[in-house]
């Protein structure tokens, strides 16, 4: 997930470092699934990233790209599945700093490498990945349809892109302030049809649209359930980069995807 909206105000790496200290690991130690709940900063963690790398169609050998790669969780566990070398990019500094050292302490260096940068304008070359993933990126964005472009340049003829996105159902009741948007005004949130007519527009073929609404609120009730475990935030969780406004953001997105106003949907699209 892209963390342009989160980052500056917070040492991520000094957090994550006392998180780890409190569940008895050290970064000689650390694994994917113990930094998890920290740097796979979107909905459904590692139960939505692991269909998602089925999707992908990669291999050893294969070139990935993330668009919005926050600290490179998703990344990391796809170059761990596949043995791709995945790129990801990202505009805020201090989370890509971060997450280029944590790629470091797991033994990833070699196969993720994560950029500072616009994802809807990215310094690589024309047609050089097999596949591109975007994960919560496109609420972000005044002109995502330029996401879309860019995604579709960097792809070979028959990659893939895989989109995890929030689609608005119906602004009716919709709860504020959410993860990506402090309010109406400024959310950019938009509906499935529109996601695919921008993929389409770019070029795509669409292929295939998986619901994951079930996969979200069972993460939602997880998260809830470990800070109350916890009395309070636990050691590691999205609250790290999100800050200490991040249990009322993720109740309204809980709210609003219990209520019908929000759902939670994994794009695939092929490039002819």
């Amino acid at each position: 997930m892209s963390s342009n909206k989160t980052v500056d105000k917070y040492n991520l790496l000094d957090r994550i470092e006392e998180g780890l200290e409190a569940i008895g690991k050290t970064p000689a130690n650390v694994t994917i699934e113990d930094l998890a709940p920290v740097d796979e900063f979107h909905v459904g963690g590692l139960d939505v990233v692991k269909p998602l790398v089925r999707h992908l169609q990669v291999g050893t050998g294969g070139a990935v790209v993330d668009l919005g790669s926050g600290s490179g969780g998703p990344a990391r566990f796809i170059a761990r599945e596949t043995g791709a070398h995945v790129q990801g990019i990202d505009l805020s500094p201090e989370v890509v700093e971060t997450g280029n050292e944590l790629s470091k302490w797991m033994g990833f260096s070699d196969q993720v490498g994560l950029d500072v940068g616009d994802a809807c304008a990215t310094p690589y070359e024309t047609a050089k990945f097999d596949a591109a993933i975007s994960i919560h990126v496109h609420m972000f964005l005044e002109e995502p349809q330029k996401l879309y472009d860019e995604a579709f340049r960097l792809l070979r003829s028959g990659g893939r892109f895989v989109v995890f996105d929030p689609v608005v159902r119906t602004k009716e009741g919709f709860a504020y302030p959410v993860p990506w948007a402090a309010d109406a005004a400024t959310d950019n949130i938009c509906d499935e049809g529109t996601l695919k007519a921008m993929a389409v527009a770019a070029g795509f073929n669409f292929a295939q649209c998986i619901d994951c609404n079930d996969i979200a609120l069972q993460w939602f009730e997880e998260v809830f359930q470990r800070a109350i475990d916890a009395g309070g935030l636990p050691p590691l969780g999205p609250h790290l980069v999100a800050g200490p406004d991040f249990p009322l953001l993720a109740m309204n997105a809980y709210a609003n995807l219990q209520g019908g106003q929000i759902s939670m949907l994994q794009f695939v699209f092929t490039k002819p």
